[in-house]
């Protein structure tokens, strides 16, 4: 774990840094990667005692601050929140992976996957090109041709990103 203190219109206090560095070492506990820890302390209105921490996880910025009359004060209670934050966030991960596992799990034995519609489809000869410019043309998600050259049976469905894809049979089709 790495911890960065910087202060911000205050003086620099030795105590302050260990105890900052001492108090969020134990949210370490809380993630299985290190922790790389922003904390600025700053002094706020002359009198108010400012605490700022921030810190990513796998892509997810967590940060908190805290506004106090004394510091050792606003630490335990940041502390305190980032707990919970972070609790609410493994929670939230471990009841994703678990939601996955059951949606890629196979069903249970002597239960067969059920084809919820079957339908017939002529695929009728034509170019590549024809067959995307029909797909467009009708809105559906994939379209089954023979492509006129070699008479393969071919699919043409349009990709996530926009784009359209060609799968295409090796041997002669039906």
């Amino acid at each position: 774990m790495d911890i960065t203190t910087s202060f911000r219109h205050i003086d620099t206090s030795e105590d302050v840094r260990r105890y900052v560095e001492e108090k969020l070492s134990r949210l370490q506990k809380y993630v299985e990667t290190p922790l790389d820890i922003h904390v600025v302390i700053s002094l706020e209105r002359k009198y108010r005692q400012r605490i700022d921490v921030m810190f990513t996880i796998n892509g997810v910025v967590i940060n908190a601050h805290e506004v106090m009359d004394d510091i050792y004060a606003a630490i335990d209670k940041i502390l305190d929140k980032l707990e919970r934050r972070l609790t609410k966030y493994r929670d939230k991960m471990k009841e994703y992976r678990e939601s996955k596992l059951k949606r890629t799990a196979a069903p249970p034995a002597g239960e067969e996957p059920a084809i919820i519609v079957s339908r017939t489809v002529d695929a009728k000869p034509m170019d590549p090109e024809e067959a995307v410019m029909q797909l467009k043309a009708s809105g559906d998600m994939f379209m089954v041709f023979r492509e006129r050259e070699r008479d393969n049976v071919c699919i043409v469905y349009k990709r996530k990103d926009g784009k359209f894809s060609l799968i295409e049979t090796a041997g002669k089709g039906p």
